[in-house]
């Protein structure tokens, strides 16, 4: 397939089961409500960690999906897989989120190296994570930008085609980092047709993320209708299908434009 049929293809792909996708923005609502109640505008100390944990908990499960769909992909399923097994689906959105951790290494270790005065600094304060948290907001890690542009350009892509060749061979952690089989499957594809199809899809997920930001806001203007439920419910679950999709897509594909 080429580019272009990878994501048309794509983008049908969550309108084939509308039932999953809203299964997906519950899941996502369920996350969401945790990170609400430890937010800058109500703020409890003594409830952000456990909240913080049970936020991360929840997203294994999204995560887990996510691994499915791309899993399902790769067998040539059409259909969206069932929410199912629940086991598994912890397991493996832990293994991903685990992988892509490991991935940002070599973009987040300068930062915390560069930043080192900085972060003794928060360390000593009782809520470190919430102190860190405002510090980047507000810009005092200076070295952030780029730091987050090393990590979109060069580890997040390739991140991708480890996590989809970790689906490949049964969710086995070790096939995420066959550094040789990885960057030989991204020579394969043709690293222009690799990063069109990321610059592509990275364009899209924008794109609804953006629509979800003005349909959020919304709510601003009509308080009586919750307009951020549309995004949660919807838009934000639709983004992790399609992605999920693609990378198996692009995963499979072979060095054409």
């Amino acid at each position: 397939m080429n580019v272009k049929e990878i994501v048309i293809d794509s983008i049908k792909y969550p309108f084939l089961d509308w039932k999953k996708i809203l299964i997906l923005g519950l899941i996502v609502v369920i996350y969401k409500f945790p990170l609400d109640i430890i937010s800058p505008f109500n703020l409890h100390y003594y409830l952000t960690y456990p909240f913080l944990i049970i936020a991360l908990i929840i997203n294994f499960f999204i995560f887990g999906y996510f691994f499915k769909i791309i899993q399902y992909s790769l067998k040539d399923t059409r259909e969206l897989p069932k929410f199912s097994k629940w086991v598994n689906l912890f397991k493996n959105g832990f293994k991903v989120t685990c992988v892509s951790f490991i991935y940002s290494i070599p973009a987040t270790l300068p930062l915390v190296i560069l930043n080192s005065s900085l972060l003794n600094f928060y360390s000593n304060e009782p809520y470190f994570i919430i102190f860190i948290m405002d510090a980047i907001g507000h810009g005092y890690l200076y070295t952030i930008w780029f730091a987050y542009i090393l990590y979109l350009l060069i580890l997040f892509p390739i991140s991708l085609i480890a996590i989809a060749n970790m689906a490949n061979n049964d969710g086995k952690w070790s096939y995420a980092f066959e550094f040789k089989v990885i960057f030989g499957k991204i020579k394969n594809i043709g690293w222009i047709k690799f990063y069109s199809w990321y610059l592509l899809t990275s364009v899209i997920d924008l794109l609804i993320f953006l629509i979800g930001s003005l349909i959020t806001m919304l709510s601003i203007l009509i308080p009586t209708f919750p307009f951020g439920l549309i995004d949660l419910l919807i838009l934000t679950p639709y983004i992790y299908i399609f992605f999920a999709r693609s990378i198996a897509l692009i995963y499979q594909s072979e060095n054409s434009i």
